[in-house]
């Protein structure tokens, strides 16, 4: 540079520092255009439009399993149910004949204090009422059995809940009836008790028209025998009686009349032996005897059957009402 020339005056020396660089975007955040306001509203509206269709969604199912669970209890209540109505319905159609156990008098036609009772007829009055306890025995213990099997079944479960109402009717039912059965084999094993010392009692009179046509023929042996098989049967009559519940009446008449039996047996000796003392004793005894067994009261004795009955009889109407629904 020549001296003359002035020097050059520098006008910015100042290095101007570039702004801070921005990081670099990402390949995700580049490709993806930041939303403007305009469109992040719809956004907003379609997640809530979605959360609500989530929600009406799960409603939906749950609907769908509680109808599912209704049906389903419905359903499995229905066997159980179905199965107590048949053996109910069948329990009750027994019922008109059962209950002829409390009201049947085999008997009311046979009068046995006539001086010729119908003995045929009481041994075919008493066959036909054996007969009918034998099929009352069958239903009844049929028709328990059929009832205890479906008892279990209504106990009940978390899946039969719904249905719950329905099956306490039909498990009240099915205790009632149980308990009307129970009554009629109350009443059953009580009347074969008592039939049972009918059978001799019946052989004891046929026993007493055959000594009857003995005397006719002044047969004092022939007596004797027929009075030894009287007796013998009038004691198995009263044997059988023990437990059977019999009004007082009868066990005093199977008493007097075992009594009759073993003063004309006395009476048969004292002839054979030609003691005329003798056979006037026995003759005032049987004449007693014959005096006591007609003073019995016939309606008591029916009035205390009446009385041991009608309990059971009772109880069993009021039960069978209830298991048919009444």
């Amino acid at each position: 540079m020549a001296d003359d020339e002035a020097p050059r005056a520098v006008t910015d020396t100042t290095v101007e520092t570039p702004p801070a660089m921005a990081p670099a975007a990402t390949t995700e955040t580049a490709e993806r255009p930041t939303p403007s306001m305009g469109t992040a509203v719809p956004q907003a509206r379609r997640a809530r439009s979605n959360r609500r269709w989530l929600i009406i969604a799960a409603i939906a199912v749950l609907i769908l399993l509680v109808i599912g669970y209704v049906i389903g209890g419905a359903a499995a209540a229905a066997g159980p149910v179905s199965r107590s109505d048949a053996a109910l319905t069948t329990t009750v159609s027994h019922n008109n004949t059962i209950a002829d156990l409390f009201k049947n008098d085999p008997f009311k036609s046979v009068d046995f204090n006539s001086a010729n009772p119908d003995l045929v007829a009481a041994k075919a009055a008493l066959a036909t009422v054996k007969k009918q306890l034998s099929t009352w025995q069958e239903d009844v213990t049929g028709d328990r059995n059929s009832l205890l099997k479906v008892r279990g079944d209504l106990n009940g479960t978390l899946l039969t809940l719904p249905e719950q109402a329905t099956i306490d009717r039909h498990r009240h039912r099915v205790d009632a009836a149980l308990s009307a059965l129970g009554t009629a084999q109350k009443g059953i094993g009580l009347f074969n008790k008592q039939l049972a010392f009918l059978d001799p009692l019946i052989d004891a009179l046929a026993g007493l028209e055959a000594f009857s046509k003995a005397a006719d023929a002044n047969d004092l042996a022939g007596m004797q025998a027929q009075l030894t098989t009287v007796g013998a049967a009038v004691q198995k009559s009263i044997d059988l009686s023990q437990g059977a519940s019999l009004p007082p009446g009868l066990t005093t008449g199977l008493n007097n009349f075992q009594k009759m039996v073993n003063d004309l047996k006395g009476l048969v000796s004292a002839a054979q032996a030609h003691n005329v003392a003798a056979v006037d004793k026995y003759v005032a005894a049987v004449d007693a005897d014959g005096k006591a067994l007609e003073a019995i009261d016939e309606n008591a004795i029916q009035q205390a059957e009446t009385a041991l009955i009608k309990p059971l009889s009772d109880a069993y109407d009021r039960d069978m009402k209830t298991a048919a629904g009444g």
